[in-house]
This record gives C-alpha cells, structure tokens and sequence, in this order.
C-alpha cells in the first residue's frame, strides 16, 4: 500500500522531502530551477523586467530547491594558484586563466554572453593526458569548507524549501579539464589515467564533503558528472570504471547523514538508468524525453520509479515552442506518467538562461504552474 502524506496542505519543505522519500505529499512539487537569491549560472530573475510578470506567481506558488556552492579552491587544495585576466567586449567577455603547477603552466579561456547567461569554454587547461599530471603535481593543502553563508541562507528559506548544495563528482574535474571530444576518447585510450586523477579527486572530495556533512551541509545535493560519461559518447563500461567506484561512496556518505542526492543528467540516459539508481541517486534531474533524450517518463517510472524520485521534465524551449494550451497537455501528460504513488517533482529541464522571456514564454511560466496545481493535487485526477 502506498504510504500518503496528504490529509493537510504541506509547506514546501515538507513537500519537496516527502517527494524525494517516494511518497504523496499533498501535490506534486513544482521547482523551476530559479535562484531564489543571485545565482552566477542563471540570469538575474529577480530584476529583470521580463521576468517581474512571473515572479510573483513563482515566489507564491512553487517550492524551493535553493542551489548553492560550497566554496573550495580548484583540486580541493589551498595550494593551487591561478591567475585571470578578462577581454572585454561591446556583447561578450573572454576570461584567461592561468594556472601555475610545478610541471609548467596550463591556460584556459571562457567565452561568456554579456546579456543571457550563456557561455563557453573555448581553450581548455588540458590539451594532452600528461597535463593531468601536472595538476597533480600541485601540493595537496586540504582546506576547511565555511558554511557561514550557507547557514543564513538557510534561515531565510525556513519552510518555503529545501537546501540544496552542488556537487561536482569527482569525473566532473577531469572533464572540466578537457574538451568533450578529447575527454570522450580519452575514456576509451587513457582510461588509466583518468581513473588515477579521478581517484585523487574522489579523495581529496570525500573529506572536504565529510566536513561539510559535520557542520551541516545538506539536506539535498545536486550531483553533477553521470552525463559525462554516458552514451552516445562514452560506453557503459567507461562509467562503471569512472562514475561506480568515487560516487556511490559520496552518496553513502551523504545518505549516512540524513541527506539526498539529486543527480542531473541531461541527454541520453537509457542504457545506465538503473547504474545511476544503484550507486545511490535519490532524485534524477532530467529525465529527457525523446527527441532529446531517449527515455520517456512511463518507462523511467517503471524501471526505477521504485527506487528514484523523477524531477522534471519539460524542456526549456518548450516554454517558448508550445502554446499554452498544448503547455497543459503535456504537464497532465507527464505528472500521469511519473507521479502515481509518489516521487516526482514537475520542473523544467534547464534555465533560467534568456534575460528577455517572450511573452509566450511567460504565459507558459504560468500556466505550467497552473496545470502543476490542477493536475498534479493528490489523489491524482484521472
């Protein structure tokens, strides 16, 4: 029998929990990825004037996933130096990053929109497997997370959501690193040393993470880096031997002390959907359907709903693709795939990235919020 939670109306905490633990609360949550303060990855949703039209309706109507950085220098080590300069240009700026190693410097540059929050990495640190290397080559200083921010930040959220802090997984440095094409061949010709790097990372990761589990971290983590090493560009194999053996004990971690992982995975997802339920994910985040990604809602639900709660899955452009009515269609759709008896919060699948939202696009805001409220109320409406 499944276990409801919905005899009273839930406070978005409550609700956003209750949905990561694979049952009913009172309604299906709606998260929509905002920064509920200044977040650098997303636009400024908070005072832009196309965004002040939603907002409000946002602010009253949606919970909370309040993403956030626990800030730790590059490679977890209070050793690493870098220097940055910026070009600056009438629509974009460039930013070039030197970092020094004992081996020899490695240079970066970052592309990055002076209008949307869009941006690239043009020039990578690593250009050949041996740059690993002198990463590193760089001292090891292990360094103490500071939660203050976070903690304040956490009074101001109070019950309209949850705590949620970004988790880089220990692949993601490496690709970091590298550009995607260079890193997916290296998972089939260098795959010795990306596990050497990745298993100090994991190292260095697990005791920075552990002392912040110890003063308070949590209760969500957004864990990044399954979609590194996913098809069609890397192999199965290739995430048994990058991704099983440094995120499953993170997520242990996490798990001994109360918390819940979210892992974001954009594209394809089919063919690791259950290593990704079995190294310990609580939450998914998207799960893309096709043609974008290849596996739908219904399918995900049965082959791991049991196990894993499905976070999302509208796409971005949809908000500006679909008319309103057809923007209904497919929250009832998508809530009927992945919401019976529990574990799925309706979100979309990225942004906020345009810093002017079309008028369709704010009329799909609301009424993907509207349609989350009339559809997704427990128990479900047939």
């Amino acid at each position: 029998m499944v276990e409801t939670t919905h005899k009273r109306t839930m406070t978005s905490r409550e609700r956003l929990w209750a949905a990561l633990n694979l049952r009913e609360p009172d309604r299906v949550p709606i998260w929509m990825l905002y920064p509920r303060e200044y977040y650098g990855a997303y636009v400024d949703v908070h005072h832009l004037p196309s965004y002040a039209r939603v907002m409000p309706v946002i602010w009253a109507e949606t919970d909370w996933l309040d993403r956030r950085d626990l800030r730790a220098p590059a490679f977890y080590s209070a050793a690493t130096q870098m220097e940055t300069s910026v070009e600056a240009h009438p629509d974009h700026t460039i930013r070039r990053t030197v970092l020094h190693t004992p081996l020899g410097d490695l240079t970066s540059r970052h592309w990055q929109d002076n209008k949307n929050a869009a941006g690239s990495t043009v020039e990578h640190f690593c250009k050949d497997v041996t740059d690993l290397e002198k990463i590193l080559a760089i001292p090891y200083e292990p360094v103490e997370p500071d939660l203050a921010a976070f903690h304040e930040a956490g009074k101001r959220l109070g019950d309209a959501g949850l705590m949620m802090v970004n988790l880089e997984t220990p692949i993601g440095v490496a690709y970091e690193l590298v550009h995607p094409e260079t890193f997916a061949l290296w998972t089939l010709t260098e795959r010795e040393a990306l596990v050497r790097f990745t298993r100090v990372m994991f190292e260095r990761e697990y005791t920075f993470l552990k002392k912040a589990l110890e003063k308070g971290a949590g209760p969500v983590f957004f864990a990044v880096g399954t979609e590194f090493v996913a098809p069609p560009m890397c192999s199965p194999q290739a995430f048994d031997a990058l991704i099983t053996p440094f995120d499953a004990p993170l997520f242990e971690l996490i798990h001994r002390y109360g918390g819940k992982v979210i892992v974001h995975h954009h594209g394809r997802i089919s063919a690791i959907l259950e290593r990704i339920a079995e190294i310990g994910a609580d939450g998914i985040h998207p799960v893309e359907e096709p043609p974008i990604g290849d596996c739908p809602l219904a399918e995900a639900k049965a082959r791991v709903g049991d196990r894993v709660c499905l976070v999302g899955s509208v796409q971005y452009d949809d908000f500006e693709r679909l008319t309103p009515d057809e923007m209904e269609a497919l929250v009832r759709r998508q809530i009927r795939d992945a919401a019976v008896e529990g574990g799925m919060i309706l979100a979309p699948t990225a942004g906020p990235y345009a810093a002017e939202l079309t008028s369709r696009h704010q009329e799909n805001i609301l009424r993907f919020i509207a349609a989350g409220h009339t559809w997704g109320r427990y128990p479900l409406p047939s």
